[in-house]
Parts: structure tokens; sequence; C-alpha cells
């Protein structure tokens, strides 16, 4: 299988973080355990600044995971093996400041359709309808910016529109379970629990709200 390199990753990482570093906390390269095969890191893990939070952004934390690698022999691959790795790092803990904890979504960049760009018009349309479904169920969407869309950047979620930012903000779909994660782990963090309480704590909540 050959793989040809269409960018350096570092230079896409950079673009990246240059588009969202004006909306975002950004951390990059973030360390974490996952359930059974030990130990992950993601490309970057990205917090709401106050002018999404003002925009009806909820309140938490978001993992990106970002490939540069097109394959000559059949992206579809590339995309398969592209959210398999997202639906790990939905089973990870990851190292962040309020302590070890799953992230409520993962996205992914370049959005599903820069792998399917050889293909018919019917299979992409069907390729991307089924799996953005089938990805949205672990809370995985794709992160599209400037480039890729008519906006700053957007945000999709099981094939359709999340949240949309041009300057002001709109999120369309206000019925996700991960978006109470943020507040009612801030609950928690104001228990005084020992470590092994704190780390049951959290997998209740996860598990409660389906994450």
């Amino acid at each position: 299988m050959t793989i040809i390199r269409a960018s350096k990753e570092n230079d896409v990482v950079e673009y990246v973080t240059n588009q969202l570093m004006g909306y975002f906390h950004i951390k990059h390269e973030v360390w974490g355990k996952h359930v059974v095969s030990g130990n992950k890191r993601i490309d970057m893990i990205v917090y709401p600044k106050e002018i999404l939070i003002n925009n009806e952004f909820p309140k938490i934390p978001i993992g990106i995971e970002i490939k540069t690698n097109i394959l000559d022999d059949g992206n579809k691959k590339q995309i398969i093996e592209l959210y398999h790795q997202a639906i790990t790092y939905r089973h990870t803990k990851f190292e962040l400041k309020t302590g070890n904890q799953f992230l409520p979504m993962i996205l992914i960049y370049p959005p599903m359709s820069n792998y399917l760009k050889n293909e018919t018009l019917d299979f992409k349309k069907g390729f991307e309808h089924i799996g953005s479904r089938l990805a949205g169920k672990y809370f995985i969407g794709e992160l599209l910016l400037s480039n890729d869309c008519d906006c700053y950047f957007k945000i999709r979620l099981c094939g359709s529109d999340y949240y949309k930012f041009n300057g002001s903000g709109k999120r369309f779909n206000l019925n996700w379970g991960f978006e109470r994660y943020e507040e009612e782990k801030l609950i928690i963090q104001k228990q005084n629990l020992t470590t092994e309480e704190y780390n049951k704590a959290i997998n209740n909540l996860s598990e409660k709200l389906g994450l």
C-alpha cells in the first residue's frame, strides 16, 4: 500500500491551530489511557473561549484528530481507519487540567469528503450518509474550516450541521446528551471526592449520558 504525503502534518496542524486559536483554548498532542489497550495520543483538544460560549457553544472539551496522508489505492480505507481511531478516543480518558476524563465529542479534519474526491457523486453521497450517521452514534463529527465551507468554521454531526460560526454563532441541535457533561462534571468536582470516588462518578456520568 503506497502512501502519498499530501502535505506535512505539522503544516496542517498549524493551519487548524491558526483557524481556531481566536475561538478556542488549544492543547496539542494530549496523552490519555484507553480503557483496554493502553496509552493513546490525540492531536489536539480544544475548549471554547468566551466569544463562543456567548454564541451558544457548549462548555465542553473537544478532541480533534488530524490526518494528511492520502492512500493511492483507495481512500475509503483511510476513512475507515480514521473513524476507527476516533472511536478508540471515545473510550480513552485524557489528561486535562480537571483530571483524567473522557471527551464528550471527537472531530476529524479534514472532513470525509476530502477522501472521496475521485468517487462518483452517488457513491460519495451514500458513503457520507451512512458513515456520518454511524460515527454520530459515538459523538464523532467533522470539522470544516474556511476552505471547506462558507463560514469561519462549522461542526457537522450525524450528517447535519451542529454548530456554525461566522462572526456570530448558531447551534442547530440542543438535545445531545454530551452538552450536559461539563456542567454535571463541575458539580462532581466540588464534592471533595477521593480519586477512586471521582473516577467512579465520572464513569457513571459518562454512562448516564451515553458517552
